[in-house]
């Protein structure tokens, strides 16, 4: 049976920043991004909510960060503060008598019962769930503390690699030591870790 991963998602208090429309148009611009990128299926839902479906599972904490990274990044200022809380979760595609499967299930089930996190794991195989789940909380941690500034530059480093910092730099009308300090602050180079070694992971365990 196919296995993929399923990201399920809401904006976070998006009746309440100043700009709610340009919040939302900004998921969706986001969205249509991975649908080209990943060829993920994506939509919205609820008005602030969101899923997105890839085939191939190692992707799925690329485009959660991709997701974030880009809302984050687009806020009007730090008061006024874009971001989603994502679940992911890896398992089956249909359910044994059709319809949706445990990761379409798993992950809206997760989404509902998150409380302060905004990015939860889990997998149908407890190991990879064990191997996964904690570090994502830490990750979660650097997410949330991120600056817009930050979240800009780590969106621009994760899309569009090529180049590196002068490249950033230049298409961010930004000098090349600002865009380095501030992909440093980001933590850049173990959020870069976190996601080889967790698609490794998920590669290997879905093999």
């Amino acid at each position: 049976m196919a296995e993929i991963a399923v990201l399920t998602g809401d904006l976070i208090n998006s009746t309440r920043v100043q700009q709610p429309e340009a919040f939302s148009r900004r998921l969706k611009t986001l969205l249509n991004g991975l649908e080209q990128d990943y060829g993920a299926e994506a939509g919205t839902f609820r008005g602030d909510g969101f899923q997105v479906t890839l085939e191939r599972p190692g992707e799925a904490f690329e485009v959660a960060l991709r997701l974030r990274a880009g809302l984050i990044g687009a806020s009007p200022s730090r008061s006024d503060r874009w971001d989603a809380r994502i679940s992911i979760a890896l398992g089956a595609a249909k359910g044994p008598e059709g319809g949706f499967g445990s990761a379409y299930t798993d992950s809206g089930r997760a989404l509902d019962q998150m409380e302060r996190e905004t990015l939860r794991f889990h997998a149908e195989r407890k190991q990879l769930t064990l191997a996964l789940d904690l570090v994502t909380a830490f990750v979660d941690d650097i997410l949330c503390q991120w600056t817009p500034s930050e979240a800009e530059v780590y969106f621009e480093h994760l899309c569009r690699p090529e180049g590196g910092h002068s490249a950033i730099a230049s298409r961010l009308n930004k000098s090349r030591p600002t865009v380095t300090q501030a992909l440093l602050r980001a933590r850049y180079n173990l959020l870069d870790r976190y996601l080889r070694d967790s698609r490794q992971l998920m590669e290997a365990d879905y093999a």
